[in-house]
């Protein structure tokens, strides 16, 4: 399977489970800033960043 094979299985799935953690509000703010950069919802942008980063340690 290739990474963006990988990342989409990882992005794509049925979205049942929560991870919930504490941020600063300035952390907050640069996390919403960037997502709507990028026209993604914060949690969408969240997602991303970590499946790329469990893609990455994949290999």
């Amino acid at each position: 399977m290739g990474d963006n094979d990988l990342k989409q299985t990882l992005l794509n799935g049925k979205k049942t489970e929560r991870i919930i953690f504490a941020v600063t509000p300035e952390l907050k703010r640069a996390v919403v800033e960037m997502a709507q950069n990028d026209c993604v919802s914060a949690s969408a942008f969240i997602a991303s960043l970590l499946a790329a980063e469990a893609v990455r340690r994949a290999k």
